[in-house]
């Protein structure tokens, strides 16, 4: 017997989204529709067909402060515990804001991975959105991510290309490779001048000139050729005509690229990563059902045999609680022993950092850090030093480029920098002034976004020292 899945995407002007149904090992589109939501129309109940055994709703882009990160370590557990306090310190959120949702950059399973946070205001306004129109969600899915997963199952998950997605929306872009996703931008919606000029600027940092472009979303007959006129040297694709999933026969499903991405994610389908924001509890029995089956009026009608033994029970869980409170007791003892010695040796390790959150994490990063420079002074180097670096920075950064470096960290032969400036465009001029005058092997831009205050932008750039490569 089949289920049926009500797949949609819910924003304050319509609802767009299919109705799926999904038997054992399969899965297809068997209606698909988009209509206008107006305040009456959610008093009525917009959405006809229920009840639905699951619905997966796509979150909104702008509902999630996101970073891709490199950590230390592989396994989900670890990253668990990791990866909620290393985004704090790049984004405007705290966990207190809202839930945090992570996945594997890509299917290796590394420590690269993107991490998201969502506002619970935005949440709740989707949620709420929802319920007014078809019911409770049971998946929410970043809808971003799933644009990327309909891209890669597409084109193909071993092949290596930028996504170019274009709509009411916004604009996705992210640049992937047979390791995941390597790099991922999100603009907001505006006029399309203003668009255009924003994903061309994006491109400039993400694409060389033999990347493979690949463009797609409603939007993409519209603003394609303004895109290619102003990236000449770069040769831009459509997506295949081919749907990635059964049931958009007839149709275009390349206007459609987040249905099909929320469609694969339902399948489970979709390459990692993919940000689930499922709401707590969702899907999991309630409470009150399972005290309904348990029946609390049974206990009325135990037979007299059995009281004595009720009361011998209810005797020796007394006694057991009280024996664990003891044990918790004791434990919360030598618990503040050994923090308090943890908290010793951690000043001892790390006497320039406070305390705080994450301080495992700080260790074993500065760790890498120590044993790497160590490993650089047992082999030489290459004889550059930081302040060499620095003064070769500083000499080949053009007096036109208005750029701020905020923070410099060198690792040979790696080194990070990160600054402000005031456009997308300034941030491109640096990226090529380092690579032409700067005598670095590699020069790469492996973030730039609009900075928080609303002011210019913030960039991350990773160079290589060494002999350049032809």
């Amino acid at each position: 017997m089949s289920s049926k899945t009500l797949i949609v995407q819910v924003s304050r002007r319509r609802a767009v989204g299919g109705v799926a149904l999904s038997s054992i090992g399969s899965l297809r589109v068997a209606e698909i529709f988009e209509h206008p939501i107006s305040k009456e129309s959610k008093d009525a109940g917009l959405l006809a067909g229920g009840p639905w055994d699951r619905i997966v709703a796509g979150l909104p882009a702008e509902a999630v402060a996101y970073r891709i990160l490199e950590l230390p370590f592989h396994d989900r557990r670890r990253i668990g515990q990791a990866v909620g306090p290393a985004l704090e310190e790049h984004v405007p959120l705290s966990l207190d804001d809202g839930p945090l949702a992570w996945d594997h950059a890509g299917p290796t399973h590394s420590g690269r991975v993107l991490a998201g946070l969502a506002t619970g205001d935005a949440i709740e306004a989707v949620v709420s959105d929802l319920a007014a129109v078809a019911g409770a969600a049971t998946r929410l899915i970043w809808t971003p991510t799933a644009i990327v997963a309909a891209y890669r199952k597409a084109v193909g998950t071993d092949a290596r290309f930028v996504a170019v997605d274009l709509s009411h929306e916004g604009a996705v872009i992210a640049a992937v490779s047979v390791t995941g996703l390597d790099s991922l931008r999100i603009l907001a919606p505006c006029a399309d001048e203003l668009l255009v000029r924003n994903v061309v600027w994006s491109l400039r940092t993400l694409a060389s000139e033999a990347a493979r472009i690949v463009i797609g979303g409603h939007l993409a007959a519209r603003l394609r050729p303004a895109v290619e006129r102003a990236l000449s040297d770069l040769k831009f694709e459509a997506l295949p005509t081919s749907s990635p999933v059964e049931g958009f026969e007839g149709r275009d499903w390349r206007d459609s690229t987040a249905l099909v991405g929320l469609v694969l994610a339902a399948a489970g389908e979709a390459a990692p990563p993919l940000l689930d924001f499922t709401p707590a509890g969702a899907g999991l029995l309630s409470l009150s059902g399972f005290a309904d089956l348990a029946g609390m009026s049974g206990l009325a009608e135990l037979s007299q045999d059995l009281k004595p033994a009720l009361r011998w029970g209810a005797v020796a869980a007394l006694l057991a609680c009280v024996s664990i409170g003891i044990d918790y007791a004791q434990l919360l003892t030598q618990r503040s022993v050994l923090a308090a010695r943890a908290d010793q040796l951690y000043a001892a390790a790390m006497p320039d950092h406070s305390g705080g959150t994450a301080r495992r994490l700080k260790m074993e990063m500065r760790l890498r850090e120590l044993t790497g420079r160590a490993e650089t002074a047992g082999t030489g180097g290459g004889g550059i030093t930081s302040l060499h670096l620095l003064a070769t920075l500083s000499q080949a950064v053009p007096k036109n480029i208005d750029v701020e470096l905020d923070q410099f960290e060198y690792t040979p032969p790696a080194a990070k920098v990160t600054g402000r400036s005031g456009s997308f465009e300034s941030v491109t001029k640096l990226q090529e002034a380092l690579r032409r005058e700067g005598g670095f092997a590699t020069v790469e831009v492996k973030d730039v976004h609009a900075a928080v205050s609303g002011g210019g932008v913030e960039f991350v750039l990773a160079l290589t020292t060494g002999a350049k490569t032809q």
